[in-house]
């Protein structure tokens, strides 16, 4: 107690934030600090698995979901590049994972989420989740979240141009956001297209998530390769709020999450716009 007095006499405060601040950085991103270094952290000999999916596609449900099928099945290593880089950096994350490739090994780690395609070597040899939602209404979503709820980073740099990028959003009305991103959007689902095509993968899709909850969990099984029971079904039923309607508000992460809803806020010129944008994409991903 004496000792951490006497510190604090010394040492002034904001370097005791910075040495906190450090001090959690690595307690909480032990895991993605080793493997970005090229090292091991794991040893089991275990399939790695890999979750693949965009913003706005029940990220925060998904993360307790995988997290309660990895301590009952999977028994990996969780690893978490996003929110690490995302929080204590200011570079694009996706630039530094593609150039740390090696940071992903097909042994003993889960990794999720990823919310980009990452051109992981032999990836066949991964267990691949992939979960997708309507582009034209992840979209619309985008708008809500980035213009209004998604949390800020903790690297102030970061945090800087996220405000600026926010006030920007906020002038704009969510057609024209919409179309400014939309080749943004176009290249991120092209990606993944191609990787359904090559590795013949089944993919999870979020209006089942919503709408279809039995077909989606049994989907979600085949996916990790695991069997999912019926006492896990209604855990992961709980999770996702039971029967409980979402009250649309902009302020709130979870916004209003209702399939379709790009028709309800674009007009019908921007509507058009995103179909011819996305018709290749979405005859494959069998939207309409």
């Amino acid at each position: 107690m004496y000792l951490r007095q006497a510190i604090k006499t010394i040492v002034p405060e904001p370097i005791l934030k910075k040495i906190k601040a450090n001090y959690n950085k690595n307690k909480k991103y032990s895991n993605e600090i080793q493997l970005l270094k090229g090292k091991k952290v794991s040893q089991s000999s275990e399939k790695s698995a890999i979750f693949f999916t965009t913003r706005k596609c029940a990220s925060t449900y998904m993360d307790k979901c995988i997290e309660y099928l990895n301590e009952k099945y999977l028994n990996l290593t969780p690893v978490n590049f996003e929110s690490y880089i995302w929080q204590y950096s200011n570079q694009d994350m996706y630039q530094v994972l593609e150039e740390n490739l090696t940071a992903f090994q097909p042994q003993g780690i889960l990794y999720a989420p990823l919310r980009k395609y990452v051109p992981i070597k032999n990836i066949e040899n991964y267990r691949v989740l992939l979960m997708l939602r309507d582009p034209r209404d992840v979209i619309v979503s985008n708008y809500y979240s980035l213009g209004f709820s998604h949390s800020l980073p903790l690297d102030e740099e970061r945090k800087k141009e996220f405000l600026e990028f926010r006030e920007r959003i906020q002038k704009q009305s969510v057609d024209e956001y919409v179309i400014e991103r939309a080749d943004r959007f176009y290249r991120m689902y092209d990606e993944y297209c191609k990787l359904i095509k090559t590795q013949n993968l089944q993919w999870l899709r979020y209006e089942d998530f919503m709408q279809n909850f039995d077909l989606w969990v049994k989907q979600l099984g085949e996916c990790l390769q695991i069997s999912i029971n019926e006492q896990d079904r209604n855990t992961l039923f709980e999770m996702k709020g039971g029967g409980n309607q979402v009250e649309e508000n902009k302020l709130k992460h979870i916004r209003k999450a209702t399939p379709g809803d790009h028709k309800e806020k674009l007009s019908q010129e921007t509507q058009d716009f995103l179909n011819t944008k996305f018709k290749d994409l979405l005859l494959i991903l069998k939207y309409e």
